[in-house]
């Protein structure tokens, strides 16, 4: 799905990189594409038509673009829709962009319970001139991020050489009932998961930490719409938001789609500057997903040459190769270029 916007040109350079990847592991995608977004509603009257949703029901998974002012629509027909309950926006720092991030080695992924609470934007207008939302939390949604959270967090073991750590954000202060009930639930799971350290936070005060000390959180996790907001924030003190990528997730039903954190930025489409990390750390993100549905240790590889290619080029002395987003002068495809020839070239 390309998307809209800039959509399109950070989806042909990650193709391309994933060529590169697939030439060196000899891995075969074959891909379907299919329309959604903005351009799908003015083509077919539909942001996303049934043969989109039923393409995205019966493949390995989906890589996306970003989508303009119909990403409801998307989220409804996807997310509610496959029930994709876990929302994973991984924020990774390197030397050569600080600045822009606060840290050199920030490496936080965000969590976020993806089918409750006010994010589903259940709005009722029971007068003219008033309106109220409902959000909606219930135990077993919430148990079931928690467990997702900790097994998420156990499996950082395999590049952290010290206990990882999973801080829960609430606002169970005022929302004493709905989010108090996902501090009990999280320090239940908690007894079953001791080799991760758990935290809770009031989400204020985290986002206050995560500016001051970006580099002391691991994996954080929260209902629907504040881990909306504090991934943007992660992503933003990581380096901007124009390399974080996403993925929502049901493992159970084996069902994903991978996109960037970022928008459709309409304002600089066909300008060449676009940067395109985020769309192609969501592929890496994909592969690695693919190798654990597939048990095929090549996925895996491609994954993390991707993520080491990045690296390099985003830990360069040179900073003027960098995307224009974060001070460089490379354009989009100079971007993809260099990281498609780093994977091939063994990284």
């Amino acid at each position: 799905m390309r998307g809209d916007g800039i959509g399109p040109e950070i989806i042909d350079q990650t193709l391309s990189v994933l060529e590169s990847a697939c030439r060196r592991f000899r891995i075969h995608l074959s891909y379907d594409e299919v329309p959604a977004g903005d351009s799908a509603l003015r083509e077919y009257g539909d942001a996303l038509p049934i043969k989109s949703v039923e393409a995205f029901a019966n493949s390995d998974a989906c890589l996306k673009g970003p989508v303009g002012e119909t990403v409801m629509v998307i989220n409804t027909k996807l997310r509610f829709g496959f029930d994709l309950y876990a929302n994973v926006r991984p924020a990774v720092s390197y030397p050569g962009i600080c600045p822009p991030a606060l840290s050199p080695d920030i490496d936080i992924t965000v969590i976020r319970e993806n089918s409750e609470g006010f994010y589903r934007a259940l709005e009722n207008e029971v007068i003219p001139g008033v309106w109220t939302t409902t959000g909606v939390f219930t135990e077993w949604a919430a148990k079931r991020i928690a467990e997702f959270s900790f097994r998420y967090a156990e499996s950082e073991r395999r590049h952290r050489h010290k206990i990882p750590k999973l801080a829960l954000a609430t606002k169970a202060n005022i929302f004493r009932k709905s989010q108090g009930m996902y501090v009990r639930i999280f320090e239940e799971v908690a007894k079953s998961h001791p080799g991760v350290k758990f935290e809770h936070y009031y989400a204020d005060a985290l986002c206050a930490r995560l500016v001051r000390e970006p580099e002391e959180f691991h994996v954080i996790v929260s209902e629907n719409l504040l881990a909306d907001l504090l991934s943007d924030l992660a992503g933003q003190v990581a380096g901007g938001l124009g390399m974080t990528p996403g993925t929502n997730i049901n493992y159970e039903r084996k069902l994903a789609y991978f996109e960037p954190t970022h928008g459709s930025a309409p304002d600089i489409v066909g300008r060449g500057i676009a940067n395109p990390i985020g769309q192609i750390r969501s592929a890496a993100l994909m592969l690695r997903y693919l190798s654990l549905i597939h048990k095929d240790q090549r996925l895996s590889e491609a994954a993390d040459s991707i993520e080491a290619s990045i690296g390099i080029l985003l830990s360069s002395s040179d900073r003027a190769i960098l995307p224009r987003e974060i001070g460089g002068t490379s354009n989009t495809n100079q971007v993809g270029d260099m990281i498609a020839s780093l994977v091939e070239g063994g990284s």
